[in-house]
């Protein structure tokens, strides 16, 4: 079991703009949802969003520019790479949107000059990140994007983590980027799941908040002994039941989960804890409770971080990662804000205070549009 331990982290999501801050915000279950009114659609939309308090304005194409660069460098910083290491240092990206935020500006302004020649989404810049990201950082390593949805940062990490361990690479710099953008935000109101209030797996859950974040996390197979984190494994898959969610009979995420414990060789009662996706969607609940009771017959302490930094989509894994390791690093599993009434059809109680975290497996799960599921392994090593 190779596996390649969190070097260093940095973060920037609605509790705070650096990785330390946020974990000590969840710890004192700190929710900062602020209220969201969009003016310019024919059918203006309110809504809660957990935004980044960087001060600038939300659509400001050029957040990206700024907000990018301080959460890589804070990793690569805390990792201790050698200006050699980060010179060949290999980029692995996981967004849903990447920069379509800068394509709606461009469409504006293209609309203001040549109306007749304006094309809505001019630009799909997938390359964007990651070519700030090397001009910051000095960086001339292999590129790699992944756009799976919300499980884009998840399968970003599988795939760093899966490359170290066949040795082609020492060190990873993987990264999830998610910034708010016109698009989105009206596409998910189109589909009618954003709530007013985040409750996942509640009985009178009524759907998801969203969020913006951008995490980083340097991967190494080197390790020393500040290193108690390790990432030992994973699985994915896909089923093609609904557009937008996995099999709500639980099947699809119950054969991941199982994927995954056999590929890090681990029994259900060995796992300490899970994070959960938690959208506190009817059906993507539905279908990851169903699929977490097929598994475990008695289930571990389980947490859900969305209603922290909400639905950051392609993002959500690195960024939940970071917390969810960092509470980890603290000592606590994290408590879940919203959770109130059990739903006796699901038989998923997240707990609501936190707990201690002991030594040994913990399990993260990530569910995206398309059925596109993905389980990532986490170990905590005793010192």
């Amino acid at each position: 079991m190779a596996g390649a331990y969190i070097r260093g982290v940095g973060l920037s999501c609605a509790l705070g703009e650096d990785a330390e801050s946020c974990v000590s915000a969840m710890q004192r279950m700190q929710v900062r949802a602020v209220r969201l009114r969009l003016d310019e659609f024919d059918e203006p939309l309110q809504m809660p969003y957990y935004r980044i308090p960087d001060r600038s304005e939300l659509f400001d194409a050029g957040r990206f520019e700024r907000l990018l660069p301080p959460v890589a460098h804070a990793a690569v910083v805390q990792a201790g790479l050698t200006p050699e290491e980060i010179h060949r240092l290999p980029m692995f990206i996981g967004s849903s949107c990447f920069s379509i935020g800068l394509s709606e500006s461009r469409y504006a302004s293209a609309l203001v000059q040549q109306p007749e020649t304006a094309i809505p989404m001019p630009l799909c810049g997938y390359q964007d990140i990651a070519v700030i990201l090397q001009r910051t950082l000095g960086c001339k390593g292999d590129t790699y994007t992944y756009n799976t949805a919300c499980t884009s940062s998840a399968n970003a990490l599988l795939a760093a983590l899966r490359m170290i361990e066949l040795g082609w690479y020492r060190h990873a710099l993987v990264v999830g980027a998610e910034l708010a953008n016109r698009t989105t935000l009206a596409g998910f109101s189109g589909l009618q799941v954003v709530a007013e209030t985040l409750q996942p797996f509640d009985a009178a859950r009524k759907g998801l908040l969203m969020g913006e974040g951008i995490g980083a996390v340097v991967l190494s197979a080197e390790t020393d002994s500040a290193n108690r984190l390790r990432v030992i494994g994973g699985a994915s898959n896909c089923d093609t039941w609904s557009v937008t969610t996995a099999n709500t009979d639980g099947n699809s995420v119950a054969k991941v989960l199982n994927q995954a414990l056999h590929q890090i060789r681990v029994q259900p009662q060995q796992v300490r804890g899970i994070k959960a996706h938690g959208t506190a969607t009817p059906a993507g609940d539905t279908a990851e409770a169903l699929g977490l009771r097929q598994v475990f017959p008695s289930l571990p302490p389980v947490s859900v971080l969305k209603p922290y930094l909400g639905h950051t989509l392609g993002a959500c894994c690195v960024n939940e990662l970071i917390l969810y390791a960092g509470a980890l690093l603290y000592g606590f599993l994290p408590a879940t804000p919203g959770f109130e009434t059990p739903d006796p059809a699901l038989g998923v109680q997240p707990i609501t205070t936190p707990e201690p975290a002991p030594d040994g497996h913990y399990l993260l799960n990530h569910f995206g549009f398309g059925g596109n599921n993905t389980v990532l392994a986490l170990e905590k090593i005793a010192p």
